[in-house]
């Protein structure tokens, strides 16, 4: 316990009183061993001026000598701290401890994490929510430790709906559920807002948000079916909530759509062909959600309760050919096996696995006639199966996927087209040749930039000051090996164009605009969290 002059700061006494003794009434030891564990028990008795002393700091610094506390930990101290004792007992009991109730521990830290990007539209690193939050909760005005956790309860009720899929509204609970599913928390800052709207506000329909996550998933499955990379869509959803500002004539699902349909490079929202392409050529069966996409499928077309759970992925033509399946397959079938087994026309939901194994194609026909799932009945229609009703097959699939995570009216990208931007993510994939930098923002940090070596020589020297132990580390890796010379190395004996970032450290510059983009790159992947914080501009078209 600290005091400050005769109050305590942070008191904790009746909450271990009753722990105590809800530890020594289970306990089986006698009264001698537990008066002798007792004895052992040492305490610290701090008094603090109040005039003097921050007793916050001072928390603190002896914490972070001992076990480290999580992040909701300290925030919670640093909202309780300076408080009168019994308002301390009031906002715990009537906040903190609902919150408690909600989310554990740990979730509070990553609630509190996802609440912070939405607030900021900055994504906090893990390991620094807590200074985050004091720099936030510092800046605010008209706000009291009572209104910030008044509201950071109310959030935290929608976090967790989100977490354990428990929303009061089945429509949006079932959105909830199919989120969870794709494992997609990336969107949770948005959805925070969009659900402040709704619940407190009032400000949209039901509709509007349901219509808004049927987009979302629609964009979300489409990145994960063309398989190109989640870790872009942090910061697509960190801002989201500002981004549709400028729409302020549409609907909530519309001003979406319309940001989404803004997105290049690595953040495009992929349309039909681009989807079509990807499925069609892509091992569906290593795909993490394979099962979840036919289930989806197989919900939309099946007029019988099916016992999902009990199912599982069943191959058509078998991992392992048989003698009859490689006569009926005829003279191409280890290349049709090559190029088909795992596709996603091969692939359907069933409960017999094990029965039907490496059987041929007409007795596992007899099996599916019998099937109450429809995606499996139907392949009985087939008289044979090779490689034409395969791909017959997957089309009809691609059909089903298209219409189930639709891709709204106005997005007509192309993975490669040509990109005419100005502000990009490190995260995008950009042709830069023949372009111009000018500008360079590292979490937070806003340079002007004149040229690529420019732009790469206060990449590395900000990189270097943040986190010099990382930086000369990066001498050994494998990744600046270059192909004659290192890209960074401790001498500049082989460099054309050295530029000295400090002792015994150097950069090679003498590379094209896209190398040092993709080296600048390769070396903020390699500090944690600094990606997602940093972007770039470039001189207009």
């Amino acid at each position: 316990m600290i005091f400050q002059g005769a109050n305590p700061i942070f008191y904790v006494g009746s909450l271990s009183y009753k722990l105590f003794g809800e530890l020594i009434s289970k306990s089986e030891l006698s009264p001698e061993k537990i008066y002798e564990g007792i004895q052992k028990l040492e305490i610290v008795y701090i008094e603090l001026d109040a005039n003097k002393e921050n007793p916050q700091l001072i928390f603190e610094s002896l914490n972070s000598t001992g076990l480290d506390l999580t992040q909701a930990d300290l925030i919670r101290n640093y909202l309780l701290m300076g408080q009168e004792y019994y308002r301390q007992e009031m906002l715990y009991n009537k906040y903190w401890t609902r919150l408690e109730e909600m989310l554990p521990d740990a979730m509070i830290s990553d609630y509190v994490r996802d609440y912070l990007t939405l607030k900021t539209g900055i994504i906090p690193n893990k390991d620094d929510v807590y200074n985050s939050f004091k720099r936030y909760y510092q800046n605010l005005q008209n706000y009291d430790s009572e209104g910030f956790l008044e509201e950071l309860t109310t959030y935290g009720e929608y976090y967790s709906w989100f977490k354990f899929c428990n929303c009061p509204d089945v429509e949006i609970n079932d959105k909830l559920l199919q989120l969870q599913k794709l494992k997609s928390t990336v969107v949770y800052p948005f959805l925070l807002s969009i659900f402040e709207d709704f619940y407190i506000y009032h400000k949209i329909e039901k509709v509007e948000i349901c219509k808004t996550m049927d987009v979302i998933l629609s964009y979300v499955m489409r990145r994960l079916l063309c398989e190109m990379p989640t870790n872009a869509l942090n910061k697509v959803f960190a801002t989201m909530a500002k981004d549709i500002e400028k729409f302020s004539d549409r609907l909530l699902y519309e001003k979406v759509i319309s940001v989404l349909a803004g997105k290049k490079g690595k953040t495009i929202f992929p349309n039909d062909n681009i989807l079509r392409e990807r499925i069609l050529t892509k091992n569906s069966y290593k795909f993490a959600h394979n099962q979840f996409v036919l289930e989806q499928i197989e919900r939309r077309k099946s007029k019988e309760t099916v016992e999902f759970d009990s199912l599982t992925i069943e191959h058509i033509m078998p991992q392992t050919l048989s003698a009859k399946w490689i006569i009926d397959l005829g003279k191409r079938a280890q290349e049709t096996y090559d190029k088909y087994i795992h596709c996603i026309g091969n692939l359907t939901l069933s409960g017999y696995n094990s029965e039907l194994s490496n059987a041929s194609f007409s007795e596992k026909r007899v099996i599916y006639r019998q099937s109450n799932i429809c995606i499996t009945k139907a392949i009985a229609d087939y008289e044979q199966w090779n490689e034409s009703e395969i791909l017959a097959r997957s089309e009809s699939l691609i059909k089903d996927i298209e219409k189930i995570w639709s891709c709204p009216s106005g997005i007509n990208n192309t993975y490669l087209e040509s990109d005419t931007r100005t502000e990009f993510d490190f995260s995008d994939e950009v042709n830069v040749t023949g372009r111009t930098p000018i500008e360079l923002e590292i979490i937070g940090e806003v340079f002007s930039v004149s040229s690529w070596r420019d732009f790469l020589k206060k990449t590395c020297t900000f990189l270097y000051e943040y986190d010099s132990q990382i930086f000369r580390s990066l001498i050994m890796h494998n990744d600046f090996k270059g192909k004659s010379i290192r890209i960074i190395d401790d001498n500049d004996l082989n460099m054309r164009v050295p530029l000295k970032i400090a002792d015994d450290l150097y950069i090679e510059t003498n590379r094209s605009a896209n190398e040092i983009l993709n080296y600048c790159k390769l070396i903020i992947e390699k500090f944690e969290g600094v990606e997602e914080l940093s972007s770039y501009k470039l001189k207009p078209v």
